[in-house]
């Protein structure tokens, strides 16, 4: 009897792994049969999810068809949220999304036809519209901006480099007329005592209000002291508040070069800044995140890292010759974390860039300093099969690492895209472009 029950307890024990390794990992396949066609675009929509883009021919060449029909996959980005919807187009197709909608854009040359979906994929509304008849071009457009209630927002720089902002009603208001905001900039100037005044830029809508912010500093370049004049704008672009994010450098360093890096974090509804820094002549950075203080128009400082660059000497993030001037960090958000990265600049697009990944909680804790290859949202494959500086430590010790392994012996695969969640869910999306497969895997992890 004592044999059989530790028999019986075994086989209980490997029936209660398999269920629990089931439950944690969710597979989706599509291929040419299930989807229809073939997958020839993928597009990241943030905290919003992603989109597949399918069509019958393989390798599209975008504006180059008459009638294209686009099979469209909408997923969360914990796959509860599911959606498949057709679009025809003739020109360059895109997928935008926000908080209440997606967007499909079908653009050829300077005319627009745009449809708005809910997220089960019905279709809400359409409209097309040219920018031609404004006077804009494709080339003036820095950013488009898709905001909650369903308008479309063009962000134009003018050859003084001066804001001007042009909105497209999609979903409330029949009429397909741009109309260019009647921005009232704000009279105040809080960086009057400041040598270096930039113009005023679109830095994002965060909870319903858009943010403007312009810099001053104490020097065009290597300025000792910087700050931000920051203004919030309500959805009909009326004036709300106007905040100071003052000066965020210590004592005795100097910014290389002329720019920082300002970023929104919605969830913890604060900023975060970052550049990169010269200390008693040796390079670093600093990250520091900012919040309201609803007693003061200046910002109340959180908290303040100052980091230095990991094994420069080796890997030159930055150039501390005098002549070179390095681009800022780059912030990503991931809730209420915060992703920040001194990236060394390429000579390839294709390639994933080094960088010193860094990522802090909501309170400043530092989770990971190191140097690697690309960050949580993209991944080169074949870097990570090889890997022979150890620079993918960030994939190996999750669930993932274990199914991308295999495709490292299929030459015709690739990784579309991978995401952390802040609670660790884990997230791989991976393409085998083999004609005779052509499949899409979209993998979930829960924590364990």
């Amino acid at each position: 009897m004592e044999i059989k029950f530790s028999l019986r307890a075994a086989l209980f024990f490997v029936f209660i792994c398999l269920f629990s390794n089931a439950f944690s990992q969710s597979k989706i396949i599509l291929d040419k049969h299930s989807a229809g066609g073939y997958c020839n675009q993928y597009f990241d929509l943030d905290e919003f999810g992603f989109a597949l883009v399918f069509n019958k021919d393989k390798d599209i060449e975008q504006g180059a068809n008459t009638g294209l029909v686009n099979t469209i996959f909408y997923y969360s980005k914990d796959l509860s949220k599911r959606a498949s919807f057709k679009v025809t187009s003739t020109g360059n197709f895109n997928i935008y999304a926000s908080k209440n909608y997606l967007f499909s854009v079908d653009r050829l040359a300077t005319k627009y036809h745009v449809k708005v979906f809910d997220f089960a994929g019905k279709e809400i509304a359409n409209k097309t519209f040219n920018i031609e008849q404004i006077g804009l071009n494709q080339d003036l457009i820095s950013k488009i901006h898709f905001t909650a209630p369903g308008n479309m927002v063009f962000e134009v720089y003018d050859g003084k480099q001066q804001l001007h902002l042009f909105q497209v009603d999609l979903v409330e208001n029949k009429s397909d007329i741009i109309k260019e905001i009647d921005l009232a900039l704000p009279s105040a100037d809080p960086l009057a005592q400041m040598k270096f005044k930039g113009e005023w830029n679109l830095i994002g809508e965060s909870l319903g209000w858009y943010i403007l912010a312009r810099k001053g500093s104490n020097a065009e370049y290597d300025p000792s002291a910087i700050a931000y004049h920051i203004a919030f704008y309500d959805e009909n672009f009326s004036l709300f508040r106007e905040l100071l994010l003052d000066n965020f450098l210590l004592p005795n360093t100097n910014l290389i070069g002329k720019e920082a890096t300002l970023s929104i974090n919605e969830e913890l509804q604060s900023f975060v800044v970052s550049g990169i820094l010269n200390r008693d002549g040796k390079p670093g950075f600093m990250v520091a995140n900012y919040g309201m203080d609803p007693n003061s128009n200046v910002m109340r400082l959180f908290w303040y890292k100052e980091l230095n660059i990991l094994q420069n000497e080796k890997y030159h993030l930055i150039e501390n010759d005098g002549v070179s001037v390095p681009t800022p960090p780059q912030i990503l958000h991931n809730g209420p974390q915060i992703q920040v990265s001194v990236v060394k600049g390429r000579t390839n697009v294709q390639e994933e860039a080094i960088n010193q990944l860094c990522l802090f909680d909501a309170k400043g804790n530092m989770l990971m300093n190191t140097i690697q290859m690309g960050n949580f949202e993209g991944l080169n494959l074949d870097g990570f099969c090889v890997d022979n500086d150890e620079l993918y430590s960030r994939i190996k010790k999750l669930q993932m690492s274990e199914i991308l392994k295999p495709y490292c012996e299929k030459s015709t695969c690739e990784v579309l895209d991978i995401d952390i969640d802040a609670n660790g869910n884990e997230l791989a999306i991976v393409r085998d472009g083999n004609i005779n497969v052509n499949q899409v895997a979209i993998y979930r992890f829960t924590k364990k």
